[in-house]
């Protein structure tokens, strides 16, 4: 019987954080934290976390559910809506997917083997490391998979001109703007994740 509460409410849980993401990723106010005031065009994605948080609630294994929904929904709306740098990014199926997949395994992965265990009083230290590598992993990846997408394939397909001026220019602002995502996520992260850990762990123990 408490095998079967646990499984139900398991997936309620995921559904109420794939909800979110969804809401987040629809609502662009709830989904993105602009930063104006320290840099023009700055803006920091909140899904990132919401999606983190979900892996150390849920596991590795609904954190890369979490960040496939995430994925999933960029690359829709990159092909959908009017082109932006970040849209004309996102229109490669493995940029837009792989990087949010791997914040939710790798997020999920290190919170279950090294923090889970420990008394939530001890874990707000390791919130705001795993805060921050959330962003890393985002940025260091879709960086990553973007300068690859430049060097071996065509990438006038997305809309991005072949440019080296553009390529550098694309790369250097999302660059900065994942310095501004880590900073904000060794906040954000153990803000919300200790009080929503901390509840889920009542929850589980009754």
């Amino acid at each position: 019987m408490k095998t079967r509460q646990t499984s139900s409410r398991h997936l309620v849980l995921t559904a109420l954080f794939i909800a979110i993401i969804l809401l987040q990723s629809i609502v662009p106010w709830l989904g993105t934290l602009p930063l104006g005031a320290f840099a023009i065009g700055a803006a920091v994605t909140i899904i990132t976390f919401t999606v983190a948080i979900g892996a150390m609630v849920l596991g590795p294994k609904t954190g890369a559910l979490l960040g496939f929904i995430w994925g999933a929904y960029s690359l829709w709306h990159a092909w959908t809506s009017v082109p932006s740098i970040g849209a004309l990014i996102f229109r490669n199926p493995i940029t837009a997917i792989a990087p949010r997949m791997l914040v939710g395994v790798i997020i999920g992965y290190l919170y279950w083997r090294f923090v889970k265990e420990r008394p939530i009083a001890q874990q707000s230290a390791w919130l705001v490391g795993l805060g921050a590598l959330s962003a890393f992993i985002n940025t260091a990846l879709v960086l990553s998979l973007t300068w690859i997408g430049f060097k071996v394939m065509n990438t006038s397909f997305t809309g991005i001109p072949d440019s080296g001026l553009a390529n550098w220019l694309i790369i250097s602002i999302a660059g900065f703007n994942g310095i501004f995502e880590m900073i904000v996520g060794a906040i954000l992260v153990p803000l919300i994740g200790i009080p929503v850990l901390t509840a889920f762990n009542r929850r589980t123990q009754q």
